[in-house]
């Protein structure tokens, strides 16, 4: 989880994703619950969360 940037507050559900080109990113995770676990396969989805670091 992270914090997001002022004036906003909460915890954010995040994930280190290493993508197969060899960036690692964090990756939001949106919805209530999720299911992930470490080494799952994700789809990244495009764009950003505008109020995470």
């Amino acid at each position: 989880t992270i914090t997001p940037k002022k004036p906003n507050s909460a915890l954010r559900k995040v994930a280190r994703v290493r993508l197969t080109s060899g960036f690692e990113i964090t990756a939001y995770i949106p919805g209530i619950g999720h299911n992930l676990q470490e080494h799952s396969v994700v789809l990244v989805r495009g764009g950003r969360v505008k109020d995470l670091p």
